[in-house]
Formats: C-alpha cells, structure tokens, sequence
C-alpha cells in the first residue's frame, strides 16, 4: 500500500510542475490630481525569462540584466509592445495642432520576489484629463495560448478589474 501511495505522489508530483494556463496581471492607477499613470506588472519570472531568451534579448537571469541599460532598454520595449495604454476616442486626428494626452510608459524598474514573480514599475505622465483609455495587455500570449491576464484599474476610489485573453487582447476603459 506503502509503495502505491509513493507512485500516485510521484505521478501528481511531476504533472503539478508542468502548468497549462499562464497567468499575468497589473494594477494600473490614473491619479488625475498628479496628472500621472503608475502601473504595476506582475508575470511568472521564469516564464518572462525564457520568453526574453527565446527572443534574444537576455541569457540567464533577469536581475542580470539590472545593469546593463541596453538590455533595459529591450526589455522595457519588449514590455511596451504587449503591455500599453494609449489615448484613444479622446483623439481628434482631425486636429494637427492637437497635443497629446499621454507621455510614452516607461519602466521605472524591476523586482523579482522569491514567490516565483517579477514585478515590473511602469509610469507614465498624463498632460490633458482622459475620457477613456484604451488599453493593450497580450504579454505572452503569443508564446504561451492559454495565457490569461488581468488588470486592476483604479481611479477616483474606483476599482475595476479587467480580464484579457487571447480572443479579447485590447479594452477600452471609460474613465466618465
């Protein structure tokens, strides 16, 4: 009985390493007082570094790369590309002389937590108030299908919770 209750421990043991769904998410706050956008992204460290590496852009781990500000660099356009917010309906691409609503995201800096997470701080400067914004969260969903994301969106005392998945990448947040 002994040794059955060890082979049924060992099989559960190697399928809980393997995982099938990914899971990122972000807490997005527009503090409409400071006129800035903070974010927090939190996505699985190892899963982001392999995705990093597949793409060349580190090799080994992540904290390495703290130091090297072209890798930096590559990494916060790589984040940027899936993970962004934009203006959106407020824009009259009519109007030349229009200026822009929001400054580009940027990453302020990185933490890797012992719970298997990386969290990244992104921020970004908001020059006239948003009637809306439209917000791009796929990060890794190219690499990995089942990945599924999710986004804490606060402002005015006002909480929302967004979900993407691959079939619904982009979302237009109402901020009236």
């Amino acid at each position: 009985m002994r040794i059955i209750l060890f082979i049924l421990s060992l099989s559960f043991a190697n399928i809980s390493f393997a995982h099938e769904f990914y899971f990122a998410f972000a807490e997005v706050e527009y503090d409409e007082m400071t006129n800035r956008i903070e974010a927090t992204l939190t996505v699985s460290t190892h899963d982001f570094e392999y995705y990093l590496q597949q793409k060349g852009i580190i090799q080994g781990d992540l904290n390495k790369s703290k130091s090297d500000s072209l890798k930096m660099q590559l990494i916060e356009e790589e984040i940027i590309k899936h993970f962004n917010l934009s203006e959106g309906i407020n824009v009259d691409y009519n109007n030349k002389n229009q200026k822009p609503y929001l400054d580009q995201l940027k990453l302020d800096g990185f933490e890797t937590n012992l719970t298997g997470t990386v969290e990244f701080y992104l921020s970004m400067n908001v020059y006239q108030p948003l009637k809306s914004i439209v917000i791009t969260f796929d990060i890794l969903m190219e690499q990995y299908p089942n990945q599924q994301n999710k986004l804490y969106f606060i402002t005015r005392d006002k909480k929302r919770t967004i979900d993407f998945l691959n079939s619904k990448k982009v979302q237009i947040v109402e901020l009236n």
